[in-house]
């Protein structure tokens, strides 16, 4: 009987060894030597100027990461899938990256639709989305434990330009022209709330359909409107032909962006018709003649190993990569979602080199930052001309 009894409890006690060993043994795209992350860019659709660079930025990042120790004794593998901007393409190759290539985590993916249509199927499988390419609050709001976003939403941007551009260079007559879709919409209430806040009208508003060309009547509308600022719901090649259809019309009023178009292909592209275009930023356009010598040096090894100079695309690619790290890191040796989830919640106030705004987590709020500088286009390149701010 004691025998049995002996027995008995040796193998409750093996059995509640097995129950204390490291979640991470079991953990999908986490082993003894590696995490498994993976991540969805448009390298082969119409924002692959965005995609490519962002891919080269990522890798970067991750192989400077290898290159110092790894993460808690582990090596990071980033899988990297082209979904081409299409939503259909998104879902067939997230589901790759989760059942073949078994991810642990979903790090960076670009785009609002395709993100969105992927997003589901990443929670859904209990593992972490995190800092998606792309400001859309729905990758922060509802709230989940398991889902972090990274970049100022527009509806903020939008807001903190409008009213800079009143209180600082006295607009009172504001129209705004938008992408009919749920970006321009963010766009829009965004305008319409500020110059609520401020007692003020908006005066014009008009739309256009995704892809459009000519905005020479929408143009045309806000000018007889009588606007004194318009504020453009656009992204890159949109922000040029709105801009240029006004200097036709010899048309010189100001015009802010959002985030969508602080690139630097507006002003590479745009030439004089962008000139003087307002603008909000989150990370500033690198610059290895302003941007200080640890930037300088970071931009000499990327021209070194992609042989094309550094843009702002490559610069998110790797800090996005670089905070998560800080939450891998923070998790500790025992990584789990849940344990991810909670060293990313432990980030406050992160600083990087390239001077994006100041990163903060926390259990309750799952975005980064809300903040926002102002910057013009001025002898063909973007110039920042404030601090942070927020409205």
């Amino acid at each position: 009987m004691k025998r049995m009894v002996r027995a008995w409890m040796a193998a409750l006690a093996s059995a509640a060894l097995l129950w204390a060993m490291p979640a991470t043994a079991q953990m999908q795209g986490v082993s003894d030597n590696e995490i498994v992350l993976g991540t969805l860019l448009d390298l082969s659709g119409p924002i692959n100027f965005w995609g490519l660079p962002i891919k080269n930025g990522m890798e970067m990042a991750v192989d400077d990461l290898n290159a110092g120790g790894g993460i808690n004794g582990r090596r990071v593998r980033l899988v990297i899938e082209d979904m081409a901007y299409d939503p259909k393409k998104a879902v067939l190759a997230a589901q790759k990256l989760l059942n073949q290539d078994r991810i642990f985590a979903m790090v960076g993916q670009m785009g609002t639709v395709t993100a969105a249509a992927t997003m589901p199927l990443v929670l859904k499988a209990g593992l972490p989305h995190v800092f998606p390419v792309t400001p859309a609050e729905l990758f922060f709001e509802p709230h989940h434990k398991l889902k972090f976003a990274f970049f100022t939403p527009y509806y903020d941007d939008i807001r903190t330009g409008v009213k800079y551009m009143v209180q600082t260079h006295g607009k009172q007559r504001v129209g705004v022209m938008y992408q009919d879709d749920e970006f321009g919409a963010n766009i829009v209430k965004g305008v319409r709330d500020q110059l609520d806040a401020m007692k003020l009208p908006l005066v014009s508003q008009t739309s256009y359909k995704r892809g459009a060309t000519d905005f020479s009547s929408q143009i045309a509308k806000l000018k007889s409107d009588g606007v004194d600022l318009v504020v453009l719901g656009t992204v890159v090649r949109e922000t040029i032909g709105a801009m240029a259809a006004a200097r036709q019309l010899g048309w010189n009023v100001d015009f802010l962006t959002s985030q969508a178009a602080y690139a630097p292909e507006v002003p590479a592209l745009g030439k004089a018709a962008v000139e003087g275009l307002f603008g909000a930023g989150m990370t500033p356009i690198p610059d290895a003649a302003t941007s200080g010598a640890e930037v300088a040096a970071w931009m000499k090894r990327y021209q070194q190993r992609f042989d094309k100079p550094a843009n702002v695309q490559a610069v998110i690619g790797y800090i996005v990569i670089q905070t998560a790290a800080i939450g891998l890191k923070n998790a500790g040796r025992n990584l789990t979602p849940e344990t991810f989830a909670a060293g990313i919640e432990q980030i406050r106030d992160h600083r990087n080199i390239f001077g994006t705004a100041p990163m903060s987590f926390s259990a309750e709020s799952h975005l980064g930052s809300r903040q926002v500088f102002m910057a013009r286009v001025q002898n063909g390149k973007w110039v920042r001309s404030t601090d942070f701010m927020h409205y």
